[in-house]
């Protein structure tokens, strides 16, 4: 994505490395990648000015860009669940004579209650909902850029942008690439099992496999059952060509087939998308066109029959999709239409 001069010029004045690396050199817990923080910024239109919310301060290192952005005139309201990393990124900015950064500590699914409204809201945690904390904080015409959850399987995200009407409602605008943690009101001290979402768990060789998918809550046993065959004995076959590949088709399928869909994931192996039923299962391994399959092959079969679909529609992806948001208790939920 091409970056205008404002993103190009706040990276420039801010040392990533003084942000987001710690004494040993290694990266500090929950740093976002410097290019998904610029296309986030560049999407949010953050003026000098602005007061700006942001829900995840991490390293600190988006937080000293948004200061940059917000200029002396405006102020950025971080707000961070984890005491130690908030404490850290205050004592940075305040030592870069950051002074337009005020960094709270607590649940980001509130928002920053007590410090006014703001003209732009960005988050670095998915919620499940768009919170209706961050609408109520945001004045009429404001642009808030998140990651959220669109459908109801763990890990099936995306980055939205929406906007604030004249009478507070969110509009969706845009949906764009980007996978982010899930946002919780606690401390989690591990992540290779969502905190929401998963239907089924098993070890196998002292790693934890997860299932999500529609019908494995109500019959966890089968459900378990699959995915101790996948992780023993799942075989690879290739399905996607080279310029494809699993982010490519996810939002299509996240578009089309949310309530077949599945996900699993096995701690160290990450996670993927596809379809599972009481018979087997099929997903695509993570950043490769592969996929790891058990069962009657009826599972394989649907999966390449979605691979064949979304390739006669074109292949749509982030761009093609358009956000629906619906009122719910506690916010908005956020599904993807082609």
């Amino acid at each position: 994505m091409e970056y205008g001069s404002a993103v190009r010029s706040a990276s420039a004045a801010v040392d990533e490395d003084l942000y987001t690396r710690g004494p040993d050199g290694g990266l500090v817990t929950q740093s976002t990648a410097a290019s998904a923080i610029a296309e986030a910024l560049e999407r949010s239109d953050v003026r000098p000015g602005m007061r700006v919310l942001e829900i995840g301060t991490g390293s600190g290192f988006s937080g000293a860009l948004l200061s940059e952005l917000v200029g002396a005139a405006g102020e950025v309201v971080s707000v961070e669940v984890m005491a130690d990393l908030g404490a850290r990124a205050a004592d940075l900015h305040r030592a870069q004579g950051r002074n337009n950064v005020v960094t709270v500590v607590g649940d980001g699914l509130l928002g920053a209650p007590g410090h006014g409204r703001f003209d732009r809201v960005v988050a670095w945690a998915r919620p499940e909902l768009l919170p209706e904390a961050w609408v109520a904080q945001a004045v009429p015409g404001a642009v808030l850029v998140l990651p959220v959850d669109v459908t109801e399987r763990a890990k099936t995200g995306m980055m939205l942008r929406a906007r604030v009407d004249g009478d507070g409602t969110p509009q969706g605008e845009a949906f764009f690439e980007g996978g982010y943690v899930e946002l919780h009101a606690e401390v989690l001290d591990q992540w290779w099992v969502p905190p929401r979402g998963v239907d089924a768990l098993v070890r196998h060789e002292g790693a934890a496999w997860w299932l999500s998918a529609g019908w494995a809550s109500g019959d966890r046993e089968a459900a378990e059952r699959v995915l101790r065959k996948l992780a023993a004995e799942g075989a690879r076959t290739p399905l996607l060509a080279e310029d494809e590949g699993p982010r490519g088709i996810a939002p299509y399928l996240y578009a089309t087939r949310a309530e077949e869909l599945c996900t699993v994931g096995a701690e160290g192996l990450g996670w993927g998308i596809g379809y599972a039923d009481r018979q087997g299962a099929a997903v695509f391994t993570p950043g490769a066109g592969e996929v790891l399959h058990t069962g009657d092959g009826s599972a394989l079969l649907r999966l390449r029959q979605w691979v064949a679909d979304w390739r006669e529609a074109g292949r749509p992806g982030h761009p093609d999709l358009v956000p629906v948001l619906s009122r719910v208790e506690g916010g908005r939920r956020v599904r993807a239409r082609l």
